[in-house]
């Protein structure tokens, strides 16, 4: 049981560290697009397009919603997101 238990240990671990990877990656996209869209507003002076917005959005919400499923159980354990306990 405790070799299994390590396993599962080792393998959430891979897991939750992937995602942490992927999170990153989506927040540094998200960091460049808004860095370019703030830069061109200083220079032309005006609105960002939509299209650059509607971006933004997209990459904010998959994010968010990569760290709320890994996260939300934590954060609100009265979510519909429980973690399965096992018994003994």
């Amino acid at each position: 049981m405790k070799k299994l238990d390590a396993k599962m240990l080792e393998e959430l671990g891979e897991s939750a560290y992937r995602e942490l990877v992927a999170v990153y990656c989506k927040l540094r996209d998200l960091k460049t697009s808004i860095t370019r869209m703030h830069d061109d507003y200083v220079a032309q002076g005006a609105p960002p397009e939509l299209n650059r917005v509607q971006a933004i959005r997209l990459i904010v919400d998959e994010a968010f919603d990569d760290l709320d499923r890994y996260l939300r159980p934590q954060c609100d354990p009265d979510s519909a997101y429980r973690t399965v306990e096992r018994d003994e």
